[in-house]
């Protein structure tokens, strides 16, 4: 409830056979999810493999934030040693080597949240 602004307050119930509810908490396990929040991710996004998509980008955005903050550090610190000692310091060029790595994956996972949100804006019912 607190993901979304002022709670969640309708409910819907829905019947299932034990074999459906096996398998809806089957899949929902394979995507990290607990069985309601699957069902509504599913229904909302068209597709389990949507869903599965969205929280892969998501994760992946999320390591690349963590990547650049670190990096960030680095280049401070090394601007800090630089300006303190009027000079460039050893190693630049391999930490030129992990800002274009990590460059890259910020741009891979720009383009995958792009492929993985695009069907939610516009609706996968046509709305």
């Amino acid at each position: 409830m607190r993901r979304a602004p002022g709670g969640r307050t309708r409910v819907i119930y829905v019947r299932v056979t034990e074999e459906e509810d096996r398998e809806i908490r089957r899949r929902a396990v394979k995507h990290r999810r607990s069985a309601q929040r699957f069902l509504i991710e599913t229904v909302l996004s068209g597709s389990a493999q949507l869903s599965a998509e969205r929280s892969r980008a998501q994760r992946d955005a999320e390591m690349a934030r963590i990547g650049l903050a670190r990096l960030a550090n680095n280049v401070n610190q090394l601007a800090k040693w630089a300006n303190t000692n009027h000079a460039m310091p050893a190693g630049l060029d391999d930490l030129i080597d992990d800002l274009a790595r990590a460059v890259e994956t910020v741009e891979q996972t720009a383009v995958s949240l792009g492929t993985a949100f695009s069907v939610g804006r516009r609706g996968s019912d046509g709305e």
